[in-house]
């Protein structure tokens, strides 16, 4: 149930990111719940790491409806530091896995706040890409190929969602 779960999100993340900013928030909330249910509490059981994960989700996406200010800090914060925690196994021990995870979510929590709207997409696109290719079963080097076009392909669409928006003139009001 959790592997399913991680799709959905990702999927979510990765087409809706940017559109509905509290799926966002509740995505992150979510994939970092996972994370330390699994990873830091040793949650063996699907059951409850989908549980504390549901948890961490529908606070995010409660912390969005009602304070966006603190959720966009926050969003990017959750993201950032879960980019950094998928990352950290990449550098071969040359920095510790802690330390990316606290930089990524520096720099996530600071790119979110400064350039909100691209770097949602971004942000998105990359965490939603990363999960989808993190709960694949595929021998390496599968899941990198598949994070790397599922961000073009997050990137894309959210970016075209984003000019559809934009190009169509306001109504007129008088």
């Amino acid at each position: 149930p959790l592997a399913l779960a991680n799709l959905l999100v990702g999927i979510a993340l990765l087409l809706f990111g940017r559109r509905l900013f509290w799926v966002f928030v509740a995505g992150a909330g979510f994939t970092v719940g996972a994370v330390l249910a699994t990873d830091l509490l040793g949650q063996r059981s699907d059951g409850t790491a989908l549980v504390i994960a549901a948890i961490a989700g529908l606070l995010g996406a409660l912390v969005a409806v009602y304070a966006q200010k603190v959720a966009i800090g926050l969003a990017g914060l959750l993201a950032g530091g879960y980019l950094g925690h998928a990352l950290g196994p990449a550098l071969e021990g040359s920095l510790p896995a802690w330390a990316v995870a606290v930089v990524g979510a520096c720099l996530g929590a600071f790119l979110l706040a400064a350039l909100f709207d691209w770097a949602l997409i971004g942000l998105s696109s990359l965490l939603g890409a990363a999960v989808i290719a993190q709960s694949s079963a595929l021998a390496r080097p599968w899941p990198t190929v598949i994070f790397v076009l599922l961000v073009g392909v997050g990137l894309y669409i959210q970016a075209r969602q984003r000019t559809r928006k934009r190009g169509k003139p306001e109504p007129n009001r008088s």
